[in-house]
């Protein structure tokens, strides 16, 4: 199935990745690793709409500029970028630590007039729940008036003790919502799927992927790759390159492999988006 040129905003955050094993710092976030995958996997006009701080606005700038992506809605605020402390255990997985992460300048971040509307431009409206950005996912998600495609990502739930609740308050408003989780979870939202056009999405790290359509699972191994170095943002590059894929095609399995062969090639170096 063909389609018109993919627009895609990407709403949300971007962070410094600060790796406390290597002590090296990498441009990331949510927001932004989507964004920059999206655009790396054919997507025509992606843009980011974010805030980040003036100490490290340079890099992430001249970053999203060499990507391709529309920055012209990320702000510069005085003060911290927002930063995510990672570690790594011997066989690549990252960790979160607890009280690792520092909202920074995204603190009380929303879309203002000129970025609502500017928003509205795009096909596709992507943003990620997590405690520190409700309020701004459910500005977009569920305030905004939007014509196109709303993609959510829910994370694990774990801000939500994995109450699925969230979503299903959502789903009619979405397109694709994106939990990650495992086979558990899987069997969880199935009654769910059975009952909304929206297409569910569940990642499953190393175990690979399932997507509910109507209740049945469509599932996706994950590839091996010989040198394993990072976990992080392989989940952010398969949501990319899938949404791109299912926007281009239609088609759930062809979208779920071209979501692990991106996913894959990130595991293969050291940040989100190298």
């Amino acid at each position: 199935m063909s389609r018109s040129t993919l627009r895609i905003a990407s709403v949300g955050e971007s962070t410094i990745d600060h790796y406390l094993d290597l002590q090296q710092q990498f441009v990331g976030g949510i927001s932004l690793n989507f964004a920059v995958h999206s655009k790396r996997c054919g997507g025509e006009a992606v843009s980011l709409v974010s805030r980040i701080g003036d100490d490290h606005s340079a890099r992430i700038l001249e970053t999203l500029t060499t990507e391709g992506v529309d920055a012209s809605h990320v702000q510069v605020q005085r003060g911290s970028t927002a930063r995510q402390n990672i570690a790594l255990t011997a066989n690549g997985e990252r960790i979160f630590p607890p009280g690792g992460y520092h909202t920074g300048v995204l603190a009380d971040f929303r879309l203002q007039a000129a970025d609502l509307h500017f928003v509205q431009l795009h096909n596709i409206l992507v943003s990620a729940l997590f405690h520190q950005v409700e309020a701004l996912f459910r500005q977009v998600m569920q305030t905004l008036p939007f014509d196109g495609w709303r993609v959510a990502d829910f994370l694990d739930l774990s801000d939500y003790d994995k109450d699925i609740e969230v979503v299903e308050q959502l789903h009619e408003r979405l397109t694709i919502a994106f939990v990650s989780g495992d086979p558990e979870m899987v069997e969880r939202l199935r009654p769910l799927s059975r009952s909304t056009q929206c297409l569910i999405v569940v990642t499953l790290g190393a175990q690979g992927s399932a997507a509910l359509v109507k209740g049945e699972p469509h599932d996706q191994p994950s590839i091996a790759v010989a040198n394993v170095a990072d976990s992080t943002g392989c989940g952010d590059a398969f949501q990319a390159a899938f949404t791109v894929s299912y926007w281009r095609s239609g088609d759930v399995r062809s979208a779920l492999e071209c979501g692990a062969q991106q996913a894959a090639r990130v595991l293969q170096h050291h940040g989100a988006i190298g």
